[in-house]
């Protein structure tokens, strides 16, 4: 059954009124019943509720807190700063990042984007992004959401990593070729860390430069293959966090 998100804690036996769009869900959607099972993850811990009564016409249900359920969200935060690439890419990359256990996922406007946004447009981009998100951690069983936010210029890059106190940037880049990820992740050891990966027609020579200099980025390779956009995205978080035993 996938998860429920409240941003308030509960206690034993505390009482959850499922309704609106997630009341509809799960009443005429998913059509629980009473005497089933909801996991739901709140402020200081997820928790397992017990469904003790279901309108399907208002679509409303009503469940009560039973047992506090294991963690199951990644114990090291991995960020993924991905270059906006085109069409609905970005829709595929944070659903996936997402159930592997991304921490946030920051679009950036890079200068080989071919997709490019205005202010106006990113604020609806993103919240369609983090309805994604949200659906994509409910369903992986997660502990919280991802956040998913949009950067327009180096400056809210940089605001963007420092709020999420990032210690170390790896910049994916098909030009390096001694420097791989696996290594860099070893040397490293755990660390708040964010992997920044470029559109569709690669890094820009300036992108590449304002990535080393100003935020200390180190590039690394993932082999010899080239992975479209939407795949190393995915890929480098999952081997971030199976290098460092998120992912056993």
């Amino acid at each position: 059954m996938p998860r429920v998100f409240l941003p308030h804690a509960l206690a034993p036996q505390a009482v959850v009124r499922l309704t609106g769009e997630t009341g509809h869900h799960y009443a005429r959607v998913l059509r629980v019943r009473s005497g089933e099972t909801v996991p739901v993850a709140a402020a200081g811990g997820a928790w397992l509720c017990r469904v003790c009564a279901v309108d399907p016409r208002s679509g409303e249900v009503e469940l009560v807190a039973e047992s506090l359920l294991p963690e199951s969200g990644p114990v090291h935060k991995v960020f993924l700063i991905q270059a906006l690439p085109k069409g609905d890419k970005m829709d595929v990359i944070i659903q996936k990042a997402t159930e592997i256990g991304v921490a946030g996922v920051l679009a950036f406007a890079a200068a080989h984007s071919v997709t490019k946004l205005s202010r106006d447009r990113a604020g609806a981009k993103v919240a369609r992004w983090q309805r994604i998100a949200a659906e994509a951690a409910s369903q992986s069983q997660r502990d919280e959401v991802p956040s998913v936010g949009f950067a327009h210029d180096a400056a809210e890059v940089s605001a963007w990593l420092a709020a999420r106190g990032v210690a170390r940037v790896w910049l994916l880049d098909e030009a390096e070729a001694a420097n791989h990820l696996g290594r860099a992740l070893r040397q490293s050891g755990p660390c708040v860390a964010a992997l920044a990966v470029g559109p569709e027609g690669g890094w820009s020579a300036a992108d590449r430069a304002l990535f080393v200099e100003r935020f200390s980025a180190q590039p690394v390779s993932l082999g010899r293959r080239i992975l479209r956009t939407e795949t190393a995205g995915p890929v480098a978080v999952a081997l971030a966090l199976y290098e460092w035993g998120d992912l056993a």
